[in-house]
């Protein structure tokens, strides 16, 4: 299942050089090469550009809606990541994004449980890597009358592969350490076989994913040390040191009974951290305030 039916709407598509002039008048387009401001509106984008997925795709124009970042709301979330991971999670109701991510390959990881995945108990011997088994889990939707829980349907394991017996069909997003997403598997075309279209649909999805995060602004050599030791939750000093102070976006973590290896941090949306494995080709949404230890 590569949908969702969040009721989220799109932020639009490409559309023909012809409707582009045509929306933009002809003394106003400037292709190749970067975007353009337009007639469409002042809440509107237009541009050219050389599509990278699939690699090889001729330059193509478009003329859309301007999709902003989903917005965290301003509140004291405590040490809880609901907020951001509402904010975080709607990212997936992006036609795009949706389209590559495979929401029946799911787990979600908690302090106590994990649901969707049994734990691995053996080293790994390469990194990037996790210690998750195959996901099997589903990710249903957000809950749309209570912003407290996820819709999910997942096979609860008490950890690390003793199954309960039980199937989760919601989680608690204050309670959640960590979600495991895997992208959707591709389909061979021509002389494209299916693992490679796989690997295809995962650089498109990070790709997608990082341009709608906030990035890691380092500036090489400035001190960024600020701290409140009075502040018992510490998701301030997780992401700066993972993200402001990160210059190679590699990150080891433990969050709950989630164990990351040498993933790439991809940004962040509030208190949320948005991770990528290329070796599983996996996407993960880990809630700072619960990691307890870094690598």
């Amino acid at each position: 299942m590569n949908y969702a039916n969040w009721d989220c709407p799109g932020c639009g598509g490409a559309i023909s050089a012809e409707e582009f002039a045509a929306a933009c008048g002809a003394g106003s387009v400037s292709c190749p090469g970067g975007t353009s401001a337009c007639g469409c509106g002042s809440q509107s984008a237009c541009g050219c550009e050389k599509s990278t997925c699939p690699p090889g795709a001729p330059m193509i124009c478009w003329c859309r809606p301007a999709c902003p970042k989903p917005e965290v709301p301003q509140l004291d979330e405590g040490c809880c990541c609901k907020a951001s991971y509402r904010a975080a999670l709607q990212l997936l109701c992006d036609s795009q994004i949706a389209s590559l991510v495979d929401f029946d390959g799911a787990a979600f990881i908690t302090a106590t449980y994990t649901a969707g995945a049994p734990l691995t108990t053996a080293a790994p011997e390469t990194t990037p890597a996790d210690n998750l088994s195959t996901l099997s889990g589903s990710f249903l939707r957000l809950s749309s009358c209570n912003c407290d829980l996820l819709d999910i349907s997942a096979a609860l394991y008490y950890p690390p592969t003793t199954s309960t017996g039980v199937t989760a069909t919601q989680v608690s997003l204050c309670e959640l350490a960590g979600i495991a997403l895997q992208v959707a598997p591709g389909t061979a075309e021509g002389d494209i076989t299916a693992p490679e279209a796989t690997t295809r649909n995962y650089r498109c999805l990070k790709q997608l994913l990082s341009q709608r995060l906030s990035p890691c602004n380092s500036r090489c050599g400035e001190c960024s040390c600020k701290c409140n030791c009075d502040d018992c939750c510490c998701t301030a000093g997780i992401l700066s040191l993972l993200s402001d102070n990160n210059l190679s976006r590699k990150v080891t973590l433990a969050a709950g009974q989630l164990i990351l290896q040498g993933v790439t941090l991809l940004g962040t949306l509030g208190n949320v951290l948005v991770l990528a494995n290329d070796s599983d080709q996996r996407i993960y949404f880990v809630c700072a305030a619960k990691v307890q230890f870094l690598g």
